[in-house]
Parts: structure tokens; sequence; C-alpha cells
């Protein structure tokens, strides 16, 4: 008896894109953003707590990142205020620049300082305190 042949109608799976920079930080804004002609860059917190191995302490660290929004998301990032928590989608990009530095025993060097910060595609404002009067 010869079996019938069934025809696959599944979609084929999309392969993985060759490249992808993406970044994706929920934290709270460190200073007032800063607006220039053509971007706004503010500073964000993320912290992130642990406890150690034998340990009933909590230890903690907070990464600092450099955001900066371009064109028409600028003027609205201008609006958020030092404290407020948001989520910052983005792309983690890098720049290099020369720098003098003294030199001990008197003189100045130059060295190629390499700088990171995230290029926001965007941001939304958080509403922290509903979350934490939600809690109580």
């Amino acid at each position: 008896m010869k079996k019938a042949k069934t025809k696959n109608t599944e979609e084929p799976k999309a392969a993985a894109p060759a490249y992808q920079n993406q970044v994706r930080l929920v934290g709270f804004l460190g200073n007032q953003p800063e607006q220039h002609e053509d971007r706004t860059v503010f500073s964000l917190a993320t912290k992130t707590s642990w406890k150690a191995a034998g340990s009933k302490e909590w230890q903690s660290h907070t990464e600092w990142h450099r955001v900066v929004a371009w064109g028409k998301l600028a003027p609205a990032v201008g609006a958020l205020t030092k404290g407020d928590h948001v989520l910052v989608d983005g792309e983690l990009r890098s720049s290099e620049y020369e720098r003098d530095i003294p030199v001990v025993g008197g003189g100045v060097a130059t060295a190629t300082v390499k700088a990171w910060e995230i290029r926001a595609r965007a941001v939304r404002k958080l509403d922290h305190k509903a979350k934490k009067d939600a809690a109580a």
C-alpha cells in the first residue's frame, strides 16, 4: 500500500539577522537632560543587586550610561527631569578621540580614549509612583 504524500503548509522560519545591535535599559535619570542644537544627552543609572555566596547581605552595583537622543526624539526627551524612571531602547555606539594626559615627572602624553554611549531610538517615561503605590 502506498502512503499519500501530504503537503507541508508551514511557513519557512526566517533566519536570524546576521548582525544585531540592540539595547534596552530601565533606570533613573541621573541629571537634567542637556539640550543641544540637534540632540539631547542625559545620564541613566541602572542597578544590579545580588547576594554573595554564603552571605545574607545584599550587594549592588550602579552603572551609569550616557544616552543621546537625536532628531524628533530630542525635544521630547528634553522634557524629562532628573530622577524620572524611564525605559530606553536603542543601540550601543562607540567613538574614539585623542586626549592629552599629564605624565608623572612633568610633560604630557596623548592617549586615545574610547567612549561608549546609547543612541536612543525610543524613550518611554515609566510611572514609578503608581507601581510603588500598587505594591503597598
